[in-house]
């Protein structure tokens, strides 16, 4: 049917694998699970994908949530398109592998965080971005594209979406540059300067 024509016809940056990332600490309350969840919906309507998730271990008492988001995979079936990277990254690092992405994705469930550092880094990546409806996104509503919702039948189908729009260059663009305008005004802690100063070294490189 027509949902997996537009998926043959979009470029992504390898091949017409769309490779979907996450990021953050791996703990209760971010949705990995509802995005592996979704990751099988897709596969299941031809998309085809790969989602990496590069998330650390915050410690040894979270590390119950890595070995369940392992056992997702296994029972789903999935393994062949499921990456979990739990080593603790350098910024430098988390920058590069984030922005050999398509989009980024924040499933976050509901939390009392009041922001995210997390979603910052993505941002500095310049990738497209999408989150749950959680209002600790508010902040940078205008440099990502809300999910429309939190289950994984939801983040399945926010995805979708994007990727239908994604191929409306126009909107991307307009998003791309609200980002590059939050990095350049917002006022980041150090790790957000260095970060920005990496974007401009890379670009001007």
């Amino acid at each position: 049917g027509s949902s997996n024509d537009f998926s043959k016809n979009i470029f992504f940056r390898n091949k017409n694998k769309l490779k979907i990332a996450s990021y953050g600490f791996c703990l209760p309350n971010k949705g990995f699970n509802e995005l592996i969840k979704a990751a099988k919906i897709l596969s299941e309507k031809n998309i085809y994908l790969e989602l990496n998730l590069f998330t650390a271990i915050y410690n040894d008492s979270y590390s119950y949530v890595y070995s369940e988001l392992i056992d997702l995979v296994k029972k789903l079936n999935i393994r062949d398109i499921v990456n979990i990277n739990t080593e603790y990254m350098t910024d430098e690092r988390t920058l590069k592998s984030l922005s050999s992405q398509d989009v980024i994705v924040f499933p976050y469930q509901h939390t009392n965080e009041s922001s995210s550092a997390s979603v910052r880094q993505a941002l500095a990546a310049l990738r497209p971005t999408l989150a749950t409806p959680n209002p600790i996104f508010n902040d940078i509503s205008d440099c990502i594209e809300f999910l429309p919702g939190f289950t994984s039948d939801e983040i399945a189908k926010g995805i979708m979406n994007w990727l239908k729009r994604s191929k409306n260059k126009k909107q991307s663009e307009i998003f791309y540059f609200n980002k590059k305008k939050f990095i350049a005004n917002f006022q980041f802690s150090k790790l957000g300067f260095r970060l920005y100063n990496m974007i401009h070294s890379l670009e001007i490189n």
